[in-house]
């Protein structure tokens, strides 16, 4: 009688620690996608505040200078302004996504690929847009 309590009781704890693994398992996989989400959120919005300021700033000519504050969230492995386009390159959990906007002025600057809170200068020339750090 003794060994059938035992048994049983063993059934009904590894029954519960199963339920708890699979319960830690996806609320881990739902923080997981949370994250990835709200990286990309944070990224797309900076993309869209430099791209539509470097439109901006060119349409009204030199020497049109605008300050904007931008998030670069953590996991940006590049940042790049090839002719006109501005692209963050952000690494989540399923792999690298590009993250893009098409301007219509050529855009010329760096920005760090460390995350954190930037205030950036996006300042119109001639023919393109110079955008540094302040």
């Amino acid at each position: 009688m003794k060994a059938q309590v035992a048994v049983e009781y063993m059934i009904i704890v590894g029954v519960g620690l199963i339920m708890i693994f699979l319960s830690v398992n996806y609320l881990l996989g739902l923080f997981q996608s949370y994250s990835d989400e709200n990286k990309i959120s944070l990224a797309k919005n900076s993309v869209y505040k430099i791209g539509e300021n470097a439109d901006l700033v060119f349409s009204q000519g030199p020497p049109a200078k605008v300050r904007v504050e931008i998030y670069i969230p953590e996991s940006v492995q590049e940042i790049s302004f090839s002719n006109k386009t501005v692209l963050f390159k952000v690494k989540t959990s399923s792999g690298v996504n590009d993250i893009f906007y098409n301007s219509i002025p050529q855009i010329i600057g760096i920005l760090p690929i460390k995350s954190g809170q930037y205030y950036i200068s996006l300042t119109s020339d001639q023919n393109y847009v110079n955008i540094s750090v302040v």
